[in-house]
């Protein structure tokens, strides 16, 4: 009998024990589960962020490369900028060392002959004898570059009306436009100015005595005068010297 009860405590305390040892299991168990579950997931969450801020870098640095490159083609542009500054500055200086020279040299010209044509009353168109002369004339500019001629036009009258003045302008203009395109004159080389009012005629050698034509025919006429540079009748003379 003594047998039995210590069989049946034996059991009684195994079973105690065994209970006792899965609960302790299972508690180990939740509280592992408590605190793991937690863990993974906040190891979730930082496997987000990284793969967002991956996601992130990779767009900042493609943004800076975009800006890198529009970075090089604005250097490129504003290189190309200074460059056109420094050649238009390098043009500008020349075209002021061209008209200082221009300048320096206005007064470097001399009369180097005189002529005139003559128009029926009314008209602005060259008679045969007016394209004649301007031929002549056209023939005695051997330099294209060292000249100015000088076209002066006058009207049918000593009146100074508009008639006159309008009529003197086209007159001239009428020299101008044969000059340049009969005789390939540079329009640059020429002014041509229309005066309404009579100026008594001088002398071919400018002397200021006047002319033998006088009265109404004196009117109808457009004077010219060719002026050349002294530094290109210098060299013209130099080589005929030398020839």
């Amino acid at each position: 009998m003594i047998h039995r009860v210590l069989v049946v405590l034996m059991v009684l305390a195994l079973g105690v024990v065994f209970q006792a040892g899965c609960a302790t299991k299972k508690y180990v168990r939740n509280r592992i589960a408590e605190r793991v579950e937690p863990l993974e997931n906040r190891t979730a969450e930082l496997e987000e962020t990284s793969r967002r801020n991956s996601q992130q870098i990779g767009e900042l640095n493609n943004g800076l490369t975009d800006v890198r490159a529009r970075a090089t083609r604005a250097q490129d542009t504003a290189d190309r900028a200074a460059q056109s500054a420094e050649q238009a500055n390098t043009r500008v200086a020349t075209v002021e060392n061209s008209v200082e020279d221009i300048r320096a040299n206005l007064d470097k010209y001399t009369i180097q002959t005189t002529s005139m044509v003559f128009f029926r009353p009314g008209s602005a168109r060259l008679t045969r004898e007016a394209m004649a002369q301007l031929d002549q004339l056209a023939s005695q500019i051997s330099d294209r570059n060292g000249f100015i001629l000088e076209i002066t036009g006058f009207g049918d009258t000593a009146r100074a009306t508009r008639y006159n003045q309008s009529l003197a302008q086209m007159r001239a203009e009428a020299v101008e436009r044969y000059l340049a395109d009969k005789n390939n004159i540079p329009v640059m080389r020429m002014f041509a100015l229309g005066f309404g009012s009579t100026r008594s005629i001088q002398s071919v050698s400018g002397t200021g005595e006047p002319g033998p034509i006088s009265g109404r025919t004196a009117s109808r006429r457009v004077d010219m005068k060719l002026f050349t540079h002294n530094a290109s009748s210098c060299v013209s003379a130099g080589v005929r010297s030398s020839s």
